[in-house]
């Protein structure tokens, strides 16, 4: 696996951000919280899923505060998103952050990680009951 973050994994129509806001699942584990739907193939590559990364400005006014994060952000998505559950579908994500400060990066690694391993057993269960 290549720990990329390349254009086609950003998450960019509005039809799946309506979506997502409209009736997603989601998981929380601070600072972090993650909304998801599954979507359509297209033609986006071989790509297991699109990102958008949220940071609200309720939260962090200053905007460099605010890229910081997000950069941030898309740093943990790229290094770890090989410990993520492979569905088998297409999946649009939305992370948003949920904190109303700086953090350093030791403490949202350690929030992301949690984050991952609660959507792994929520999908696993998910895709489990579908099965059956």
């Amino acid at each position: 696996m290549r720990y990329t973050f390349s254009k086609d994994e950003k998450l960019t129509k509005k039809e799946h951000f309506d979506a997502l806001f409209a009736g997603s699942k989601g998981v929380k584990a601070f600072p972090f919280s993650l909304r998801y739907i599954e979507i359509e193939e297209g033609s986006r590559g071989n790509v297991q899923r699109q990102v958008a990364v949220v940071v609200p400005k309720r939260g962090l006014k200053l905007a460099v505060d605010r890229n910081r994060v997000k950069r941030q952000m898309r740093e943990l998505y790229r290094l770890h998103k090989d410990k993520i559950y492979q569905s088998g579908v297409m999946e649009a994500w939305s992370i948003r952050y949920l904190g109303n400060r700086l953090n350093d990066y030791a403490f949202l690694e350690q929030g992301y990680l949690k984050l991952i391993e609660a959507y792994n057993e929520q999908r696993k269960k998910e895709l489990e009951q579908g099965d059956s």
